[in-house]
């Protein structure tokens, strides 16, 4: 897209309704996990997966499938670091992130592989 593009209107409408639907299931997370997380841990990863959503939209993803490696791990981290005070590790990011992806895969049989497979923390 060039710098002087609009985005097509259709794509913003698509990927406003991907954004909603994942908010939806974020919300279902959030009831997942206030069974197993303590309510800190449970408002820091709601945030940061809210924020990481948003930022998706602003990508104007507007499929699972489109989710890219590159967007979950380096662009959406760099963006994170440079707008929150917060510092996370790319581990802690995975780490909550692969959270949310595995719920999804879990309830509804959402996967994008490339995406969890690079969302394993790999030890060293």
């Amino acid at each position: 897209m060039q710098i002087n593009d609009k985005p097509d209107p259709i794509q913003i409408r698509k990927a406003r309704a991907f954004h909603d639907k994942l908010v939806k299931y974020l919300r279902e997370y959030e009831d997942y996990l206030l069974h197993v997380k303590s309510d800190g841990t449970l408002v820091s990863h709601r945030d940061i997966i809210h924020e990481f959503i948003n930022y998706m939209y602003s990508e104007l993803v507007t499929d699972f499938d489109q989710i890219t490696v590159p967007i979950v791990t380096s662009k959406y981290y760099a963006y994170y670091k440079r707008e929150n005070k917060l510092e996370i590790s790319k581990d802690e990011m995975k780490h909550i992130l692969k959270g949310f992806f595995t719920f999804l895969y879990g309830k509804y049989g959402l996967i994008n592989e490339e995406v969890m497979k690079e969302l394993t923390i790999k030890e060293a």
